[in-house]
């Protein structure tokens, strides 16, 4: 059975592993991103796990999911690089051909959770579906009948967090104004709490005193509404049989869900024929999916 390496770039940590085209993983292994500016140092760390998680293997390639507009034919990272410094424009593929024997594969970390989940998860009986992942910032994938993935005419077709929510709203990472990542993402419940208290804390700290704290409730639930409302706005584009969403503010669903989902019945049109499902697999999705490039990607037709 054949063997890749799946890594999953972060913008606080690389976590990769070894895993059987069955899905199964062999080994792990996890970093913290060096985000210092400088490109090389990254491809390093990469081409340094790579070497760590291939040793005394035979592995057929490495997969990798990345942040920002990835220019998957070519293996490299184009204008905007997400939330790691000074990555835009960096030429990864051949940056790591210098530094690791293994073929190279690359693609949108959100794609790479998309095709996580179309292989083994949420999507896997799906016709078409829309993936949003939620941490930090706000990733999305499409994938469509016939069409598969869609990745756009310039690698950045369903770079949903860069929607605009607010006209003229907050200011995003990535030059825009009012962003959907700046209203439905774990950054956005922080940025919620601080309008509201003049304090900043976590975001984690912010969802485990949503019962105590009435600042933390509200935070909670305007980025649950406003989710909710974005929702909405995408049936009416897209119109996919389900969403998934994922990515690690999922992990507090529990507090959040119904409020996102009346939110979207309230807001949408036809509220029917359409499912929003949580994905099936947490921090690992990356991996998997990146992993998944290399052995047969299944979000292409």
């Amino acid at each position: 059975m054949k063997k890749a390496i799946g890594l999953d770039l972060g913008g606080t940590k690389i976590n990769g592993a070894l895993i059987l085209e069955d899905g199964l993983f062999l080994k792990r292994a996890s970093t913290n991103t060096r985000n210092e500016g400088d490109p090389s140092i990254i491809l390093r760390q990469l081409a340094e796990m790579i070497a760590q998680l291939s040793e005394g293997e035979e592995v057929v390639g490495a997969g990798i999911g990345s942040p920002g507009f990835v220019d998957s034919e070519n293996g490299r990272i184009m204008a905007v690089g997400g939330n790691i410094a000074g990555w835009a424009w960096t030429d990864v593929k051949a940056g790591l051909s210098d530094l690791s024997p293994l073929p190279v594969v690359m693609e949108n970390d959100a794609n790479c959770a998309a095709a996580c989940e179309a292989w083994l998860g949420a999507g896997k009986d799906l016709s078409s579906f829309v993936m949003l992942t939620i941490g930090t910032g706000l990733g999305g994938a499409i994938w469509l009948p016939q069409l598969g993935l869609w990745r756009g005419s310039n690698f950045r077709a369903a770079e949903l967090g860069h929607s605009i929510l607010i006209p003229r709203g907050r200011k995003c990472t990535c030059g825009q104004y009012g962003c959907v990542e700046r209203y439905a993402s774990g950054t956005a419940i922080e940025e919620n709490y601080f309008e509201l208290s003049g304090r900043r804390i976590d975001g984690t700290s912010i969802v485990a005193s949503y019962d105590v704290d009435e600042f933390a409730r509200q935070s909670v639930d305007r980025f649950a509404r406003d989710l909710g409302i974005f929702l909405a706005t995408l049936r009416n584009i897209i119109d996919p049989e389900a969403f998934i969403i994922g990515g690690g503010v999922i992990d507090s669903r529990t507090i959040w869900w119904d409020t996102m989902i009346n939110e979207f019945k309230n807001q949408v049109n036809d509220p029917s024929s359409i499912e929003i499902l949580p994905a099936q697999y947490g921090n690992d999705a990356g991996m998997l999916g990146a992993a998944s490039l290399v052995f047969d990607n299944p979000l292409d037709r």
